[in-house]
């Protein structure tokens, strides 16, 4: 079963016959299963489902990874494997070689990063991960530097300090903290080495999937390491968590994992649309109903397009008027401030309809595109270079806070940007707008206010040279999206939207007059488009939920 075809994730609910949740996962378009590899399952089912494969829990509590305090890891729920034990290595590839053994399609990988998930004093003091830091040590200072007691110092420091700890108040804690995110991608790599080289010896196709338990640098940074991914996200998610989530995985699928009777019907029948428009899935089988139904509806409209478009769901490219760049490095120094605002900012943009897809790279962002930095305050100098050069070779950047960059270690190195102002700074051939910032290191934070983010747009990418825009009472996200010379413009409306107007920008349109609209609750008509100044409009007919309008040359 290609994951590409679809790729909504269930589990067996307990006590639940694995006929019956087949049933019920074809009622609401979801597959693949994942089940415990001694689940016993029909050949049809085993044929394409996962095997469940519990990569960050340790076997037993002597084999657990350490908390500070020298407790096992975890040792008041699941007790969390050792991310740089070799022999947590051999069991996860054991396991896969079983579950191939089996005839199972694939596995996923379960909560690999439950032990960094437990944050900076939860995990990482094992004799295993011990050893993994003084590598680091001895790499950083040289051969010179002498072994350390490291768990001594930590437990010193965490008596002393006055609050909260975080990597400054450790001994060497930047470095120790580097290497417990690093080591998830060292470890998930090994996972997905040793079963694909399992089944290169089979000559099968195989699977590898991963479910990550928290959001965070390292996790998204490893999402490529796999050929799919599951992330955890609350049910109120909007655009901009959504399209972080579908730049991390690349070309690879994607599914948003809620928690269990985590919001109302309604909220996970919005998530489940905001996701299809951005080309991700969600997994589960909730909710149940009428709701259910729309769920369903939703997902077999996303793939439908993907067939008709001859490409899945992954492969479509995002028109972009601004690009924001999520950067992992910034986001492990800034404690998890830098995602936030990506999101922050990518609600924000969505809300106004401008069309601004999430970048892991700067050299990522279209030419054309406006780069925003959200509160980028520990770029790499590598990130801080390059954005710099893209702003003095004529580009434009829209900063939320005054970036920075950092040097290997995350320490700052300063601003590597003048002072912006929100009317906006010339710095070389480029305009530099710096707006407050999203996340603040002191405070709340919040949204942008939106007129002054309207009037920031306006100047930025020009009055009649938006790419899209919708008039009418209900709100509608409007996510746009190219394959080859077709546009497709993916529509989603909390409320019943009726007598919308669309406008759209001839630059990204071109001269079609006629578009396909395609709904989840069942229209599909053809409707014209009129010329409307700078850009052509129609009025959308009435729907609810998820819809897409199809131009094609």
């Amino acid at each position: 079963m290609p994951l590409d075809d679809a790729f909504a994730p269930y589990r067996l609910a307990p006590g639940a016959l694995p006929e019956e949740a087949a049933r019920a996962a074809e009622a609401l378009s979801a597959e693949p299963l994942l089940a415990a590899p001694a689940e016993p399952l029909p050949a049809p089912l085993v044929n394409r489902a996962l095997a469940d494969i519990p990569a960050g829990r340790a076997a037993t509590a002597s084999e657990a990874c350490r908390a500070a305090d020298g407790n096992p890891a975890g040792l008041s729920g699941p007790l969390r494997a050792c991310l740089s034990s070799d022999r947590q290595q051999a069991r996860v590839a054991e396991a896969a070689r079983a579950a191939l053994d089996a005839g199972f399609a694939g596995v996923c990988l379960d909560r690999p990063d439950a032990p960094l998930a437990l944050g900076l004093l939860g995990a990482g003091f094992c004799v295993d991960c011990q050893r993994a830091v003084g590598r680091e040590l001895v790499r950083e200072y040289g051969d010179h530097f002498q072994p350390v007691d490291y768990l001594a110092l930590a437990r010193e420091a965490v008596a002393q300090a006055p609050g909260a700890v975080t990597f400054d108040h450790l001994p060497f804690g930047r470095d120790f903290w580097r290497v417990r995110n690093r080591a998830l991608a060292l470890a998930l790599r090994g996972y997905a080495r040793s079963a694909r080289d399992a089944a290169r010896a089979a000559g099968r196709a195989f699977e590898v999937v991963a479910q990550f338990e928290a959001l965070g640098p390292a996790q998204l940074a490893a999402a490529r390491l796999v050929d799919a991914t599951i992330f955890p996200a609350p049910v109120a998610s909007g655009a901009g968590l959504v399209r972080l989530l579908r730049a991390a995985a690349g070309r690879r699928p994607v599914a948003i994992a809620t928690q269990r009777g985590d919001g109302a019907p309604a909220a996970l029948v919005r998530l489940a649309a905001v996701a299809a428009a951005c080309g991700v899935e969600l997994s589960g089988l909730e909710p149940g109903g009428a709701a259910g139904k729309e769920v369903a509806a939703i997902r077999r409209l996303a793939r439908q397009l993907a067939v008709r478009a001859g490409r899945p769901p992954s492969l479509a490219v995002p028109v972009a008027e601004l690009a924001v760049l999520y950067s992992p490095e910034a986001d492990l120094w800034t404690g998890g401030r830098h995602r936030r605002s990506v999101e922050r900012a990518g609600d924000a943009l969505a809300a106004l309809h401008a069309q601004a897809p999430v970048v892991m790279r700067v050299q990522d962002a279209p030419p054309g595109a406006v780069l925003v930095l959200a509160d980028a305050g520990a770029l790499s100098a590598l990130e801080a270079s390059q954005a710099r050069r893209r702003l003095e070779a004529g580009g434009t950047v829209l900063a939320f806070g005054a970036p920075a960059a950092v040097d290997e270690g995350g320490r700052q190195t300063g601003a590597f940007l003048p002072a912006g102002k929100p009317g906006g700074v010339r710095v070389g051939s480029g305009t530099l707008v710096e707006l407050p910032p999203l996340a603040p290191e002191k405070g709340p934070g919040g949204a942008p206010d939106p007129a002054v983010l309207e009037r920031t747009l306006a100047s930025l990418l020009g009055r009649g040279r938006r790419a899209a825009r919708v008039a009418g009472r209900a709100p509608v996200l409007v996510v746009l999206s190219r394959t080859g010379e077709a546009l497709d413009v993916h529509l989603v409306a909390a409320e019943r939207a009726q007598g919308a107007t669309l406008f759209l920008g001839e630059h990204v349109a071109g001269g079609v007059r006629r578009g396909r609209f395609v709904s989840s609750d069942g229209s599909d008509v053809r409707i014209p488009l009129n010329p409307s100044g700078y850009s052509i409009s129609t009025v959308l007919p009435s729907f609810k939920g998820y819809a897409v309008l199809s131009l094609s040359a």
